[in-house]
Order: structure tokens, then sequence, then C-alpha cells
């Protein structure tokens, strides 16, 4: 292998790990595309570089892989912030994506018991419902007087 093909194959990665990580820390439940992107990318590598047995088969690999995991990754975000938008607002609300996609989350309520809201969540698909499902979103309570 030369070594402007090594370099290559470093500089890809070195970008491909900053991109991945480089946002702040929030809700680990909100980081579904980077950690998609990330374990996409890697599987895609390992799996280009077994089939193609050259760094160009893992260059290809990690690409597609880390953008179909983006892609996975981001429906999972966007499914989190619609049913979490409803429960706050109180409201429907409904995320649509460009290829007849959508998610729509409905709230039902509030039990005040366990300081949970329910809402409703569907997903459709080329104008079918394919998952309706109902889901908790629950606040935290402070604990002491002191941060």
């Amino acid at each position: 292998m030369t070594a402007c093909k090594k370099g290559l194959g470093a500089a890809v990665l070195a970008v491909f790990c900053f991109t991945a990580f480089a946002c702040a820390p929030m809700n680990s439940e909100q980081y579904n595309t980077q950690r998609g992107a990330a374990i996409g990318g890697g599987l895609g590598a390992l799996l280009g570089q077994a089939i193609g047995h050259n760094t160009q088969g893992t260059i290809i690999g990690l690409a597609s892989g880390a953008v179909l995991g983006a892609l996975v990754g981001n429906a999972q975000d966007q499914s989190y912030a619609a049913t979490r938008s409803a429960a706050d607002s109180g409201k429907r609300v409904v995320y649509y994506d460009d290829h007849g996609g959508a998610v729509e989350a409905a709230p039902m309520g509030m039990n005040q018991s366990t300081n949970c809201h329910k809402v409703q969540k569907k997903v459709w698909s080329n104008g079918q419902v394919v998952s309706d499902t109902i889901e908790e979103v629950c606040e935290g309570t402070k604990q002491t007087g002191q941060y």
C-alpha cells in the first residue's frame, strides 16, 4: 500500500470521527443521527474491506454505511422530537419527509401520579400507517433545593 493511500485513509477516518463526535453532548436519546453514522460507517468500512480487500473498498463502505446509518438515525431523532413536542405543547405534531413519510404525535393527557404525558404516535409511509403506538414522556422531578 502506498503512502498516499495510507494518508488518504487516515484523513478520511479523521474527518469522519471529527464530524461524528463534534457536537456538544445533549440528551442521549437525541443523537441517533450521529450514532447511526458512526455505527454504519464502521460496519460499512469492515464490510468494504472484507469484500474489496483494499483501501478503496474500505472508503466506499465507510461512506455508504455512514450515509445509511445517518438516515436511519435521523428518522429516530425526528420520531423522538415529534413525541416530545406533542407532550410539551399539548397539541398534535406532524413531521413530514421528502419521500412520502410522516410521523404524527397526538397528546392523550397526563397521568398526575407518575408525572408522565401519554402520546399516540403514528408513523406513515406512502399514505399508509406502518406503526401506531402509545408512548409516555415523563418529566423529572428536582430532588434537592441545590444545584
